[in-house]
């Protein structure tokens, strides 16, 4: 096989570049604890880290420090601090994404929980996150939408 027909092949079984900048989180409201699980796609949040991601310290680490600074959870009007439980690769369709399972831990159960989701906002204007969030026990939903130049935070009660 000819080498530049090689090179051919590999560009077609990339991923091809998605066109789409989004944000998925699914949350969980139990006692004094809120969970998320976090997905981004791999190469937007190469690009807001500038550097490549690979499941080693030095990555997981920036990867910490960028989910802090741009999702923040508030319980009753008290900033909570995000602790990174984990976080690694995975796929959504052809499209190489990266998770983070993140936790804040209230000192009570809040009544109001208040969220902001800015990942990315300083990269993409048409950047969309999406946030389920569930209450237990009960598993009561509610979905927040935040998109970029929304700077406000969403607040729930119950």
């Amino acid at each position: 096989m000819r080498p530049w027909l090689l090179g051919a092949a590999a560009l077609l079984m990339a991923a091809a570049p998605h066109n789409k900048h989004y944000s998925h989180a699914r949350v969980v409201i139990d006692g004094t604890a809120v969970v998320a699980r976090v997905r981004l796609f791999k190469d937007d949040l190469e690009k807001a880290l500038k550097r490549k991601l690979v499941d080693d310290a030095p990555s997981k680490a920036a990867v910490a420090e960028y989910v802090g600074r741009s999702l923040g959870v508030k319980g009753d009007g008290v900033p909570l601090t995000p602790e990174v439980l984990d976080q690694g690769n995975d796929s959504e369709g052809d499209q190489p994404v990266w998770w983070v399972l993140v936790q804040w831990t209230a000192t009570r159960t809040p009544s109001k929980v208040a969220f902001r989701d800015h990942l990315m906002f300083d990269l993409y204007d048409d950047q969309q996150n999406l946030m389920i969030v569930s209450k237990m026990p009960g598993d009561d939903r509610k979905t927040l939408y935040f998109q970029a130049g929304d700077k406000t935070e969403q607040v729930l009660a119950w």
